[in-house]
């Protein structure tokens, strides 16, 4: 299996539970893998099959999780990836004036559907920052939140 790697990756849980989804979201999130690893577009594109066989492969919560938490520890640097607990420090999380912005908007459609600014951050950061995203897992998954 040429794409199998994939399914260690968990920024690919995440665009495959977002995708399942809302499908119409793919062609926007391999319009952005193109611009992010053209190699990894390429090899995708040479095995449609095989990836089409693996985005619709079905991903539980607890996969979910998992994956969310690595993301967010990845992200911010902190250790535990690899068995260990994480470090007891505060998370701490560095955002220019823009991404600042964007977790604002999505607080203004996150908190009147009863979720906190610790949801949007989590949904902001598993979403690899993609503000449009958030918003739509925000939206779709308000209830398991």
């Amino acid at each position: 299996e040429t794409l199998g790697f994939l399914r260690r990756m968990p920024h690919f849980t995440l665009m495959r539970q977002s995708v399942q989804m809302q499908p119409s979201l793919l062609p926007q999130l391999l319009q952005q893998l193109g611009r992010t690893d053209p190699e990894l577009l390429n090899l995708i594109n040479a095995n449609q099959n095989e990836f089409v066989a693996l985005m619709n492969e079905p991903v539980t919560q607890e996969d979910f999780n998992t994956a969310l938490q690595q993301v967010q520890a990845s992200q911010q640097g902190m250790p535990g990836l690899g068995g260990g607990p994480p470090a007891a420090a505060p998370h701490q999380l560095r955002v220019t004036a823009a991404e600042m912005e964007q977790i604002r908007r999505l607080e203004e459609i996150a908190v009147p559907l009863g979720l906190d600014r610790q949801a949007v951050l989590e949904a902001w950061l598993a979403c690899d920052k993609d503000e449009q995203l958030a918003a739509n897992y925000l939206l779709n998954n308000q209830d398991d939140i």
